[in-house]
């Protein structure tokens, strides 16, 4: 026999759990839209530019209709502007970075999603296609203890 005392806090606890599972992880969602324009500049468009040290799942769409971007993140204190490049000055040069998390590629139009678990810190989300970094396809990302 069930106690109808019981049967309130397990039908919250139901819910809690599957009808918000991102509540119920500690899941934190940050949308994020990789684009360009006619003119040449390109960018990156977060839903939130800092959020809480944790789980933050990445929900990454390429609006752009003909170009190919990626998205990765680094942890870092230093500005975008201050990226090393490598010898073609191109693309940043990935591997004077440690920790460096790729989100993903995405083709014009498509969506991707990537969940990491995030430490407090400074961190810069950027497309390292061949020179989308240098026409401004970067943006500072702060994770809060």
């Amino acid at each position: 026999m069930i106690r109808s005392s019981l049967i309130g806090p397990a039908v919250v606890a139901f819910f809690v759990t599957f009808a918000v599972p991102g509540y119920a992880a500690g899941l934190t969602v940050v949308k994020a839209e990789l684009w360009n324009k006619p003119d040449g500049s390109q960018g990156v468009t977060l839903s939130a530019d800092h959020v809480k040290a944790g789980k933050v799942q990445f929900q990454v769409k390429n609006v752009s209709t003909d170009e190919d971007h990626e998205l990765l993140l680094v942890k870092t204190d230093l500005a975008a502007t201050d990226f090393p490049m490598d010898a073609s000055g191109t693309r940043v040069d990935e591997d004077k970075f440690k920790g460096l998390k790729e989100l993903g590629d995405v083709h014009p139009g498509k969506s991707r999603d990537t969940t990491l678990t995030l430490k407090a810190g400074k961190y810069v989300l950027f497309c390292n296609e061949q020179g989308h970094f240098a026409a401004g396809m970067y943006i500072p990302f702060v994770v809060e203890p």
